[in-house]
């Protein structure tokens, strides 16, 4: 709703993207940068229900590195249209590296992900625990980029991994219990093979982002 500022230091206040209200913006390049073909600098968003910053050093084809990424915003379509519409939580980033390759394409990820108290609110609340997926930095192989996956606590123990294939194809693999007999109960509907000698059952999801 209001501009102020420069291309290179400057601010952008009622911040909106893709129809969601984001919050207000600043942002400080280096205008040196621009000679070599690149925006390094840093920015910076503050809203009602969100936050975050990130130093970039990207080529005008959209590639390079964002460095010490921090974000906290809701798992919630009236955030963001496209989040589902029957699950709430919060999402807490802290990156200190992603590469991106040509055709927006992830060369590498260093850091971590929250998924911060997970619920299902339709068509009843059922609390679904809480997640982190860490990243290592290593770059991938065959194109992949995996990160493993556990629980901070909650009704389901899980350990796995997650794994992005360009250009936009997800896996999530791992073993997953039921802490609660309704937990294992939930366990057993979205698992097809029964639990080992140790109680785990072997859990798969697919999908695009």
């Amino acid at each position: 709703s209001e501009l102020g500022g420069s291309v290179w230091s400057g601010e952008c206040v009622g911040l909106v993207y893709q129809g969601n209200s984001i919050g207000d913006a600043t942002w400080n390049l280096a205008p040196g940068s621009a000679l070599t073909g690149r925006l390094v600098g840093d920015v910076d968003v503050r809203g009602a229900v969100m936050s975050a910053r990130a130093e970039l050093d990207l080529k005008f084809d959209g590639t390079g590195e964002v460095r010490n990424v921090t974000a906290r915003f809701p798992l919630d379509p009236a955030f963001v249209s496209q989040f589902p519409r029957d699950r709430r939580g919060d999402i807490v980033a802290d990156l200190k590296r992603v590469v991106l390759a040509s055709g927006h394409a992830l060369g590498l990820i260093q850091g971590t992900l929250e998924l911060r108290d997970l619920r299902e609110v339709v068509p009843n609340l059922l609390p679904l625990g809480s997640y982190r997926l860490s990243f290592d930095g290593v770059a991938p192989t065959g194109g992949a980029v995996i990160g493993q996956l556990r629980d901070l606590g909650g009704p389901f123990a899980f350990e796995g991994t997650l794994t992005l294939t360009p250009p936009n194809v997800f896996v999530v693999q791992g073993y997953i219990t039921g802490r609660t007999a309704d937990a294992e109960r939930v366990v057993r509907q979205i698992t097809v093979s029964p639990p080992d000698a140790s109680g785990r059952s072997v859990f798969s999801y697919e999908d695009s982002y």
